[in-house]
């Protein structure tokens, strides 16, 4: 006969199934959440000129649409740690008026509009769904299966003690419940991995359409991109292939010069990557 410990180990045995199965549903719908939810918008960087600026970073803007609208006005975040020479310009030719870098919207209703990466979006929030059910999902699995084992532990072990075929069968479940958490730590590596030389490769093609010119403001005295022109270095990706060295022999730029035009391609790429 079986005691009440084992018999309700027993009776209770394929709820650990079903919280198993269930934890392996919410993995597969956080991954279809993923895979089918709405994406974030392009997006094309401008220049902007802050009219207006708070110590917290809440600016009044103007952006020159690139999609043929003109001029345009609006509010917009600043970056209240950016360089001071773009927040206070009085002492310089162009007046008193700020500068910083944005974003506009690239396609769909909001073509040309402002876009304001603090403010939640579709994309956002698919992607916190995702990631909410699959952490849950590991997690749900890995009880199931723990409880599981225990359970069948319970009922193996009869009432003369812990036979090795049971403890051996705990091992094995034991190490099948962290298996599943290896292969999701896998899996992760696995996504980034691909993703990375992807994620490369588009910030290239971001910095090649990116003319020198912007990098003109990027230092006090202002940067001669004529003179980069003049020598067919035409865009960002363009001063970051030549490297400083490469700049300063193609050019004839003196050496801290075309240190200083590197160091804001440099600066220009890392922003391209964290917005692409």
């Amino acid at each position: 006969m079986v005691d009440g410990g084992q018999g309700a180990a027993m009776r209770h045995g394929p709820v650990f199934r079903w919280v198993t199965a269930a934890g392996l549903l919410l993995v597969v719908l956080g991954f279809v959440v993923w895979e089918t939810g709405p994406d974030h918008p392009e997006l094309e960087q401008v220049e902007l000129t802050v009219l207006e600026e708070e110590p917290d970073g809440t600016c009044a803007v103007r952006w020159t649409d690139p999609y043929g609208a003109g001029q345009r006005t609006g509010p917009y975040r600043c970056d209240p740690d950016r360089d001071p020479l773009l927040k206070d310009t009085s002492e310089f030719e162009w007046g008193s008026l700020g500068r910083d870098i944005g974003h506009v919207v690239a396609e769909g209703d909001l073509k040309g509009e402002l876009y304001d990466p603090d403010v939640e979006t579709a994309a956002d929030r698919a992607v916190a769904v995702s990631d909410a059910l699959t952490v849950s999902g590991v997690l749900v699995t890995f009880a199931g299966l723990v409880c599981g084992g225990v359970r069948a532990l319970i009922r193996l072990a009869g009432l003369t003690g812990w036979a090795p075929l049971t403890v051996r069968r705990a091992e094995r479940l034991r190490e099948a419940a962290h298996g599943v958490i290896r292969e999701h730590e896998r899996a992760v590596r696995a996504v980034r991995d691909a993703w990375q030389p992807l994620h490369d490769a588009r910030v290239r093609e971001e910095l090649a359409a990116v003319p020198v010119g912007r990098l003109r403001w990027a230092s006090v005295p202002l940067l001669p991109v004529a003179e980069l022109q003049r020598h067919g270095i035409r865009t960002v990706r363009d001063v970051l292939d030549a490297g400083a060295w490469g700049l300063a022999d193609t050019t004839g730029l003196g050496r801290r010069t075309a240190e200083k035009v590197w160091s804001a391609a440099r600066r220009r790429a890392a922003d391209v990557a964290e917005d692409t």
